[in-house]
């Protein structure tokens, strides 16, 4: 079985840190979208798996985010976007 999980970490190259950003730790959890343009904080991505990652030269910064999850209207974690 493959985990799936929904947070986000930051890695600082300069001090070898990492630190949360946010999301669930529950391989389970549902995506919350809210609506389209409209920043919210309890917005989150959903459970995901696999991986996408990139280094910001200029903050000096490893930023690395899971890649596939459900989408807002499954209601089985089999269902991938």
């Amino acid at each position: 079985m493959i985990a799936s999980f929904g947070e986000l970490w930051r890695f600082r190259v300069n001090d070898s840190t990492w630190t949360w950003v946010s999301g669930s730790n529950d391989s389970s959890a549902p995506p919350v979208y809210g609506e389209k343009g409209v920043p919210d904080s309890a917005n989150a991505p959903g459970a995901r798996r696999s991986v996408a990652g990139w280094y910001d030269r200029t903050r000096k910064e490893f930023w690395l985010f899971g890649g596939r999850g459900r989408d807002n209207t499954s209601q089985s974690g089999a269902s991938f976007i």
